[in-house]
């Protein structure tokens, strides 16, 4: 029983600054090319790095707009994390095959995990579509082979699933940041005590955590005292 630690990639120069975000949701909705003379995915590759240095491994999700270059490939190949698909234009079959194909040939590997970009409630770009539907995501995947679904829910009281074609699905996360938590039932503790009874995931946004040392020390806590793993 252990703590799943899910990464969601959705901004490739963050948001310490109006230059970073404006570039960020510039590259997201017009597919620019990367931009050398701006920190891509700087937060990420810290926290990449501080995973590798207590020894946790986590599953990393990316957007066609976050795909990762290859310093982070090697650092994500140097401390064993998953690699999987941030799902964000989810319209059809083929645009989430589309996506997928995107990111499997930029990393050269077959893709078994995913995530959704966004939980229904707004469309963050162009190309984002906004509509959370977790049993269309679970039927297409079991065709493209996928085996685990990260969903967006944010009870994290409810306990992961199997489904018929054999997905491992977590309907739910406990998210970090407290916008996204009911932080009277669900704190740190909570979070700590649960994992040690089962699987539990903890959702993460690297451009939100290191920019806030509350959120920051409250992870160091969480892995300063669980069991991290991937399956």
């Amino acid at each position: 029983m252990a703590i799943i630690l899910r990464v969601d990639a959705d901004s490739s120069y963050g948001k310490r600054n109006f230059i970073n975000h404006f570039f960020s949701r510039m590259t997201s909705d017009f597919n620019l090319p990367t931009i050398s003379k701006l920190p891509y995915l700087e937060d990420l590759k810290s926290l990449i790095n501080l995973f590798n240095e207590k020894s946790c491994k986590g599953y990393f999700f990316f957007r066609k707009c976050t795909l990762p270059d290859s310093e982070l490939l090697q650092s994500l190949n140097l401390g064993e994390h998953v690699i999987g698909l941030h799902l964000e234009n989810s319209r059809s079959f083929e645009t989430f095959q589309l996506e997928l194909n995107s990111l499997e040939n930029k990393v050269n590997k077959k893709i078994e995990a995913f995530s959704k970009h966004g939980s229904g409630k707004y469309k963050y770009g162009f190309n984002h579509y906004p509509f959370y539907e977790p049993e269309k995501y679970l039927e297409w995947a079991a065709k493209l082979g996928l085996k685990i679904f990260f969903g967006n829910l944010e009870d994290p009281s409810i306990n992961n699933l199997i489904t018929e074609d054999g997905l491992l699905f977590f309907p739910s996360a406990f998210w970090l940041e407290p916008s996204w938590r009911n932080t009277e039932l669900f704190d740190v503790n909570w979070l700590v005590k649960e994992s040690k009874k089962r699987d539990i995931v903890l959702l993460i946004h690297a451009e939100n955590i290191l920019l806030n040392k509350i959120l920051y020390k409250e992870l160091d806590f969480i892995l300063q005292n669980s069991e991290t793993k991937v399956i």
